[in-house]
């Protein structure tokens, strides 16, 4: 379908209808496998995923690095695939900036993307970007999940176990517990050992009850606008305002892209993904 809008406002790709949800969803803390492409028998259509793309990659220094080649397709595209195939995901809000638009908008309306609700342009902080795919929510949602487009294997079940977590207690992260021995450093010296008991590296997807996570970003624009340091995921957000956060186990596979040496390793788990034998019924 056409864009309703062009330039820098929301392309509108389609109207929604709201779906009612249908049973309470059990909570699952397993780690993930291969299986967990499936998608499941998660009730259907509650959330909105929020995929955050609009990131300038400087670490990585391609500013288009979501649309970089990943076995033959956009990174970008490996997010989205996983959103259209997670049960619980009604709607997609793709955030993306100002300098990769025409790129994205290109994308989504040529590719097999029917939950893309709508394509809107993010700001310069993470918060902006989130805030502004938040705005574009329908407000009949119940949860919305956050997830960066850099991490394009998180599975759609994670998904689906990020929003039944959220839908029964307010909000909750895929991570993984910590297994590297932490060192602080100083002047490229050690200066001590962290311990990791309790320490878990914090993912995406997020999720959160859609009036918890506006209340949140309204709160933080009311009070500074940028939070100092600006946050790098939304559970630091809930915690600086003393909401807790809920724990599902992520997958050690789900990284994310953030260097040049990260690109060879995800390049070799989609190569393995796309060869392995397709898992047990």
């Amino acid at each position: 379908m056409s864009p309703a809008e062009s330039g820098s406002g929301p392309v509108i790709l389609r109207a929604t209808a709201p779906q009612d949800l249908k049973g309470e969803p059990a909570v699952s803390s397993a780690p993930l496998g291969a299986s967990e492409w499936s998608t499941g028998s998660s009730p259907a259509g509650y959330a909105v995923a929020v995929i955050v793309a609009a990131g300038r990659g400087r670490r990585l220094g391609a500013p288009d690095k979501v649309f970089l080649p990943l076995g033959g397709r956009p990174i970008l595209a490996y997010a989205l695939d996983a959103a259209e195939r997670a049960t619980a995901v009604r709607d997609v809000i793709l955030v993306v900036g100002e300098h990769t638009r025409a790129t994205a908008d290109d994308l989504v309306l040529s590719g097999p993307y029917d939950k893309v609700l709508a394509i809107v342009t993010g700001g310069e902080q993470r918060q902006h970007s989130v805030a502004a795919g938040v705005a574009a929510v329908p407000a009949d949602t119940e949860v919305v999940i956050v997830h960066d487009a850099a991490r394009p294997l998180a599975p759609p079940a994670l998904f689906d176990r990020c929003a039944a977590a959220a839908l029964g207690t307010g909000a909750a992260i895929a991570a993984i517990p910590v297994a590297d021995t932490l060192k602080r450093v100083a002047a490229g010296r050690v200066v001590g050992t962290v311990p990791r008991d309790g320490l878990w590296a914090a993912q995406t997807p997020q999720a959160f009850r859609r009036a918890l996570l506006q209340d949140a970003l309204d709160r933080l624009a009311a009070t500074s606008d940028v939070m100092t340091p600006p946050f790098t995921d939304e559970a630091a957000l809930f915690e600086w305002l003393g909401l807790s956060v809920e724990v599902v186990v992520g997958a050690v596979t789900n990284l994310k892209v953030t260097r040049r040496d990260d690109l060879p390793v995800v390049e070799a788990l989609v190569a393995h993904a796309l060869t392995a034998p397709p898992p047990e019924p």
